[in-house]
C-alpha cells in the first residue's frame, strides 16, 4: 500500500537518518549528490569543500533534499524537501559543525575519526559549513500492510 507520510513521520525520518541527497543545478544541468547531514529545527546542516556541489549551491542556492529509509523494496519511507542554502560562519558555523560531529561520530566504524573537526584549509580546498532551511516537505511510504508505516529504530 502506498501512502503519504504524516508531518510527524516526516520529521522523524529527517531526524533519524544521516545520509541524504541534495539536488541542485550545475552549469544548467541537474546534479544530485549524497551528503552526511544532521537535521535540527527545520534545517539540514552539512559541510563541504570546494567542488562541483559547492559551486552549484553558491550559484543557485535553492535546492531539493531527499532522504529515505528502505527496509525492503515494498517497505520504505521517503521525504523530499525544498529549501535555500546558507553558508555559515563564526558561531553559526561552529554550532553546525558541533551538531555534525555529535551526530555522525557515533556512526563511524570503531577506530575512525575521534570527532576532530575537518580542516578548514588544505589540499582539498576551503571547507564550508552550510545550512538548508527547509521551506516545504513532503513524504511518501510503501508498506505491505494496510495503514501507516511502522516506526524503525534510529541508526
Amino acid at each position: 500500500m502506498l501512502g503519504t507520510l504524516a508531518r510527524d513521520d516526516i520529521e522523524e525520518l529527517l531526524s533519524t537518518e544521516a545520509v541524504g541527497r541534495i539536488g541542485c543545478i550545475h552549469e544548467g544541468r541537474p546534479y544530485v549528490v549524497p551528503i552526511c547531514y544532521v537535521y535540527q529545527d527545520g534545517a539540514i546542516y552539512a559541510h563541504t569543500t570546494e567542488g562541483m556541489k559547492w559551486q552549484a549551491m553558491r550559484a543557485h542556492p535553492d535546492v531539493c533534499f531527499e532522504v529515505e529509509h528502505v527496509d525492503t523494496l515494498n517497505a520504505w519511507r521517503s521525504v523530499i524537501a525544498w529549501g535555500r542554502v546558507e553558508e555559515l560562519d563564526g558561531a553559526d558555523a561552529e554550532h553546525g559543525l558541533r551538531l555534525l560531529i555529535d551526530r555522525l561520530t557515533p556512526l563511524l566504524r570503531p577506530g575512525a575519526s575521534s570527532g576532530t573537526p575537518p580542516p578548514t584549509h588544505g589540499t582539498a580546498g576551503h571547507a564550508a559549513v552550510y545550512r538548508i532551511r527547509l521551506s516545504e516537505k513532503t513524504g511518501r511510504y510503501e508498506s505491505p500492510d494496510a495503514g501507516a508505516p511502522t516506526a524503525t529504530s534510529s541508526r
